[in-house]
């Protein structure tokens, strides 16, 4: 539980000094710096709403969803075992770092600050019917413990359950 508080720590406080050099270094909706042409660039947003400013301006509704989540997510954490079940420790500290990275920024601006965009996404994301977005390091915190969630959920729980069941049958004495 440590090291998973240790990631959680360390993860916040990279999601926040990033999110500070943005809004001291890049003008608010200015032209974005281009770090490599095509794929990555830096652009400094304020994001009022949820992924792709739906539901802009409930900050209630924002901070209600967040005590819920982050109940769950304290709930799930009182399970990581860094020895025994790496991906669904660290997807759990990923969760708990982004939800608690972009609350930061809604008590204390009432908004997200969004900086990074992926320009190679938005033919995708126009495709079906989304502009383009911009995000910071807790919503990809955020998209790693999914990634990470579902492949514990759906792979590694697997794996445990059958090495268990392997014990369980096999006698002592072998």
């Amino acid at each position: 539980m440590l090291i998973g508080l240790i990631i959680i720590i360390l993860s916040i406080s990279f999601d926040q000094i990033t999110k500070i050099l943005a809004r001291t270094m890049l003008p608010l909706n200015g032209p974005g710096v281009v770090w490599i042409p095509g794929l990555f660039e830096v652009s400094y947003h304020q994001n009022p709403g949820m992924s792709f400013g739906a539901l802009e301006g409930q900050q209630l509704l924002f901070m209600a969803a967040t005590l819920i989540a982050l109940g769950v997510f304290g709930y799930l954490f009182k399970d990581s075992d860094f020895k025994h079940k790496k991906v669904y420790s660290l997807s759990i500290a990923f969760f708990i770092a982004g939800t608690l990275g972009n609350a930061i920024d809604r008590a204390l601006y009432g908004y997200v600050i969004d900086f990074m965009h992926f320009p190679f996404l938005d033919g995708l994301l126009n495709a079906i019917g989304l502009s383009n977005f911009y995000n910071n390091w807790a919503d990809m915190f955020l998209s790693a413990a999914i990634v990470l969630f579902s492949i514990d959920l759906f792979i590694l729980d697997e794996k445990r359950k059958k090495e268990m069941k392997k014990h369980e049958t096999t006698p002592q004495g072998e």
